[in-house]
């Protein structure tokens, strides 16, 4: 509503930026204008190339930044919607692909926000902390994005489900969801570090639990049953898992190379008014000569491709014209990188062990854990989380255009909503113990008040009193992202 709202009072800005190009015979009906009225505020900038993809493919050498699982689940319901009213020519095609665009998002972005939740209940083990960070997910600084014809909402959901079925164990369906992510964002192969460490997580428990026992009674300890555990459920899996996790990027790369460096005898018809689009925006088109890339050993196009469209480099975007730009991406990477910091800091003895094995498997007391609304930092077992994060924080300041690191960040990681519902959560407030019954009154009355469970639009977030500064310029981060980014995105002005 709100974009809607902009979109119709704020003059656009033209950005001189790739434009999805549709047929000019297209015929647009009634109901074409006015979805158009409605939805376009959301299909701006890097939308316009997944809604390029998904009814065009990949003609301009500039679409294969985008990977294709969004634009492709975008065609097929576009497909589905436009054969359902096909008969009535209620609406053409280049609408079926909008409203699919959008509501697709919209839909992954409620999965999405409950894969948060149930995540956020495992790793914090706190029905309060969990339920105040789902809420946060839900108006997070990037959530423009996540309704907009972007991939941040498909990739989110994958990327949380996943998470949640590695706390549990690597299995077909961590393969399955590692796989698809990989498809959705190129980011999303970093997904393969959480594999990793949750493989040699298992290798260090099952190797020092064959130490203990071989050493406190050494007739029950059987070498035989630790390497089976260990191939069984570590080394095996996290295998297949990871291979899972790569194989999407190189089979893309493979598509492209086949595709932009001829290397076979087809021929790619495109449409006339493509081709004058792309050779009037100087841009590479589907059969012209291939580019440097394809002799490079290997030949993969998404560096090149992200080197010289998109100026991403290392300290490529280090420029005094780019302060602005850094401006907006230094809420998130100053929250992540602090907090990091903060992080290792207050859990050093877990952290030099990177988390691996527990106090008690090395036969020593566990050390009380620092209460985490205290010291306000995250519990040491977010410990690979917040090495995800600073790794894309890091990432995003040299090597990329810094101002999508909010939505890169907030589409990847948890750790920003959990740090935002531990910095508004008043120090002294007890934790509140999980629950399996989710109609558990006591519970429910802990971490929402009764009025506000009656209503659909009431919420603790906006009616708690924030104690600290940390706190308030969190919620002010979050809101004031929210519609500022939502004002200035929906008229094609800059944003993150």
């Amino acid at each position: 509503i709100l974009q809607f709202v902009c979109n119709l009072l704020i003059p656009d800005h033209e950005s001189g930026t790739f434009t999805w190009i549709q047929d000019p015979d297209h015929k647009p009906t009634v109901l074409d204008k006015i979805l158009s009225f409605l939805l376009d505020g959301l299909i701006r900038w890097d939308g316009q190339h997944f809604l390029h993809v998904a009814n065009h493919g990949y003609t301009f050498e500039t679409n294969t930044a985008f990977f294709p699982l969004y634009p492709l689940i975008v065609r097929i319901f576009a497909n589905l919607i436009y054969w359902m009213q096909e008969e009535y020519a209620i609406i053409t095609f280049y609408s079926a692909i909008k409203v699919s665009a959008i509501f697709i998002n919209l839909g992954c972005f409620l999965l999405a926000t409950d894969a948060f939740y149930d995540l956020s209940r495992r790793v914090l083990k706190d029905e309060y902390l969990a339920y105040k960070a789902g809420l946060l997910f839900a108006i997070n600084p990037a959530s423009v994005f996540f309704s907009a014809a972007y991939s941040e909402s498909l990739n989110a959901y994958l990327t949380f489900a996943l998470l949640n079925r590695i706390t549990k164990s690597l299995s077909a369906k961590t393969c399955i969801l590692t796989c698809l992510a990989s498809a959705t964002r190129s980011n999303s192969i970093l997904n393969a570090g959480f594999i990793l460490y949750s493989s040699l997580k298992t290798v260090a428990t099952e190797t020092i639990l064959y130490i203990r026992l071989k050493k406190n009674c050494k007739e029950k300890a059987e070498l035989s049953t630790t390497i089976a555990n260990i191939l069984g459920d570590a080394i095996i899996p996290g295998l297949f898992n990871i291979i899972s996790s790569i194989v999407p990027f190189f089979l893309f790369q493979w598509f492209c190379f086949t595709n932009f460096c001829r290397i076979t005898k087809y021929t790619p018809v495109v449409p006339d008014f493509l081709v004058n689009y792309g050779r009037s925006n100087l841009l590479k088109i589907l059969g012209d000569d291939p580019s440097e890339w394809c002799s490079h050993d290997p030949p993969i196009a998404y560096f090149y491709i992200q080197k010289n469209y998109w100026n991403n480099g290392f300290l490529s975007y280090w420029e005094v014209k780019q302060l602005p730009n850094f401006g907006l991406a230094m809420p998130v990477l100053a929250t992540v990188l602090i907090s990091t910091y903060n992080f290792i800091g207050f859990h050093w003895d877990y952290v030099k062990r990177l988390g691996l094995v527990d106090n008690n498997l090395l036969g020593m007391p566990r050390r009380p854990i620092l209460a985490v609304r205290q010291y306000r930092t995250l519990p040491r077992e977010c410990f690979v989380y917040m090495v995800h994060a600073a790794a894309l924080a890091i990432f995003a300041t040299l090597f990329m255009n810094v101002q999508v690191a909010t939505r890169l960040i907030l589409s990847a990681s948890p750790v920003v909503p959990w740090l935002a519902a531990i910095l508004t959560t008043h120090a002294d407030k007890p934790p509140v113990p999980l629950s399996d019954d989710d109609n558990n009154k006591e519970v429910l009355h802990k971490v929402e008040c009764k009025s506000n469970l009656e209503s659909s639009t009431d919420t603790i977030l906006f009616q708690e009193k924030l104690d600290t500064e940390a706190g308030r310029w969190i919620m002010m981060y979050f809101l004031g992202y929210f519609l500022i980014g939502t004002i200035l995105f929906s008229n094609n002005l800059p944003w993150t």
